[in-house]
């Protein structure tokens, strides 16, 4: 959940940002559906895009890819040598992922409030771009899409308890839309069965409610769940059996950006360093402080030292390392072992060949260096 950019209930909320394409369209060749969409003939890539008042499908060609492009890190060993270079690879490995993948034909049971409109008309596009991701990761299950304003608070609410019931629908009219301007952002919940609900506030129309992002978010946390079988956790600062918040968060956060600015690599830092501008002020976040965020059953002190904030944007910058050295889908992996009983850190060094503890020192002095820090 999330409040606001960066003042929000840990768990679900996040920020969205308009779907601008920096690519170049060069040639209409046929009517399609779905906005956004993407398909691929002969090697040559198409994309669904607007043209006036018609959909139409569009060969495209990435500008990202004319301008110089840093050297990639292929492993803890080269991380530090060549941070500049993480970004880009994980919006390419991320990129890759979704033009190679199949279409999975996930659907969504909308149920909209009865005063409610819909801010981004196509939510089930950015949900497929999600499911494109990671698509050894999603289950034919059923997902539920509620959907309300300000004044149908009291309605959504009872909904959300008639579709997963005992999941903690009070958080619709405690946190999520207290007060009218403070009725944004989305939530994620499951029975621990087959259900599985994306909740989203409609009430305000802006560039965070309209991109594609907020869906994207939440149904990343679907995705989890599903993989690893349980419910989200009661607390956001203990981890067992759960992983820590910051992995969970930085996740979808990584995730939201990755699916809606598949196509555009200046979109997708842009929007990912606008999301992190707290870091980028703040000189207090050294490699050092960085490196002590990432810890498991955060005792008191930290509670006071670190924001929970800090679970989406340092979160997304870790995840961000992850996506970059094995791809989005070693990232989904981890919920997989988890699932079969390994604990985080037995996780982390299956998947990436390294010991926790010694690839975090090396994560957290890139993370400064992005950050223009040591």
């Amino acid at each position: 959940m999330k409040r606001s950019a960066l003042a929000s209930l840990v768990g679900f909320f996040l920020v969205a940002t308009f779907f601008t394409p920096a690519a170049a369209v060069t040639k209409i060749v046929t009517s399609c559906s779905q906005l956004n969409a993407v398909k691929v003939i002969s090697g040559t890539e198409y994309t669904c895009l607007k043209s006036g008042k018609n959909l139409v499908w569009s060969k495209r060609t990435d500008t990202s890819a004319q301008t110089a492009v840093p050297r990639a890190p292929k492993s803890f060993d080269d991380l530090i040598k060549n941070y500049r270079g993480i970004a880009h690879e994980a919006w390419r490995k991320s990129r890759k992922q979704i033009l190679g993948a199949s279409k999975n034909d996930i659907s969504l049971k909308m149920v909209l409030g009865p005063n409610s409109k819909l801010t981004n008309k196509n939510p089930l596009a950015a949900v497929r771009l999600v499911s494109r991701l990671y698509p050894e990761y999603v289950k034919f299950a059923e997902v539920s899409f509620l959907a309300f304003n300000f004044e149908d608070r009291n309605w959504a609410e009872n909904q959300m308890e008639t579709i997963i019931p005992n999941a903690g629908s009070q958080w619709v009219t405690k946190t999520a839309c207290v007060t009218e301007k403070t009725c944004w952002g989305g939530g994620a919940f499951h029975d621990s069965g087959s259900k599985y609900l994306i909740v989203i506030t409609v009430g305000l129309r802006n560039e965070n409610t309209t991109s594609g992002t907020l869906e994207a978010h939440e149904f990343t946390h679907i995705l989890q769940q599903m993989t690893y079988g349980k419910g989200r956790p009661a607390t956001e600062f203990l981890y067992d059996p759960w992983f820590p918040t910051w992995y969970w968060e930085g996740q979808a956060q990584l995730s939201q950006n990755a699916a809606i600015y598949f196509d555009s690599f200046a979109d997708y830092s842009k929007n990912s360093r606008d999301f992190a501008q707290d870091l980028y002020r703040d000189p207090v976040f050294t490699s050092e402080h960085i490196q002590k965020y990432f810890v498991f059953n955060a005792p008191t002190q930290w509670q006071k030292d670190y924001t929970r904030w800090r679970s989406y944007d340092l979160g997304g910058m870790f995840l961000e390392i992850l996506t970059a050295l094995k791809g989005p889908d070693s990232t989904m992996r981890m919920w997989k072992l988890a699932s079969e009983g390994r604990s985080f850190e037995e996780a982390f060094e299956i998947i990436y060949g390294t010991p926790f503890s010694k690839a975090l020192p090396i994560m957290a002095k890139a993370i400064a260096l992005q950050l223009g820090r040591s």
